[in-house]
């Protein structure tokens, strides 16, 4: 007997989208998560807490509402639930969320410093420098957020920013959006390293 997973299409792209990053080596394990607003609601699709990226059971994918109550399906919503969703409140263009553990993004977090925009591209695609935000944790907690939005403010069209120590959080217009500027987040993130480094040379 066939079973209808309600919100396939948005479940679906989460997990598309996790796999590409699992593929890229932009998450291991079973941290990050992925969203993308439910078209015409207050909900979003968002992975399941302790579930992997390389997870392609559309179960491991739950809705939830803004303020991250779950709506549907058995598991959790991921912690950072309330971060996406009060993203997604503050920001009616943003339609995807990719937070990822990428390591070169979060090896340069470490140095407390904003990635700088050291390629054409990046600086073309980015708006600017990509802030680093230190909430001296390995989640945002709910009064952090507003720092966190803030930095999304900080410069006309920034797409991401990278919590220190911890993962970048790209957004986009859709999913696609929102991973092509994380990928792009982490390539600046190595070419910037390579670059420091063959500097001292």
């Amino acid at each position: 007997m066939n079973v209808t997973i309600a919100y396939a299409e948005e479940r679906h792209a989460v997990i598309t989208a996790q796999r590409r990053c699992w593929e890229q080596k932009m998450q291991s394990g079973n941290g990050g998560n992925v969203s993308v607003r439910v078209a015409g609601s207050d909900c979003m699709a968002v992975k399941a807490t302790d579930t992997s990226f390389r997870d392609e059971d559309l179960e491991s994918v739950v809705i939830a509402r803004l303020t991250g109550e779950r709506v549907d399906g058995a598991r959790t919503p991921t912690k950072e639930a309330l971060l996406h969703g009060a993203i997604y409140a503050a920001r009616a263009d943003v339609n995807a969320i990719v937070h990822c553990h990428s390591p070169w993004a979060v090896g340069w977090s470490l140095t407390g410093r904003a990635i700088p925009n050291v390629t054409y591209h990046s600086e073309l695609k980015l708006g600017g420098p990509v802030p680093v935000v230190d909430t001296g944790s390995y989640s945002v907690a709910a009064h952090q957020i507003d720092t966190v939005l803030a930095s999304f403010d900080s410069a006309p069209g920034l797409r991401a920013v990278v919590l220190q120590g911890h993962g970048l959080v790209a957004i986009g217009r859709d999913i696609e959006d929102a991973l092509c500027t994380a990928e792009l987040v982490e390539e600046t993130a190595h070419v910037a390293f390579v670059g420091s480094m063959l500097a001292e040379r």
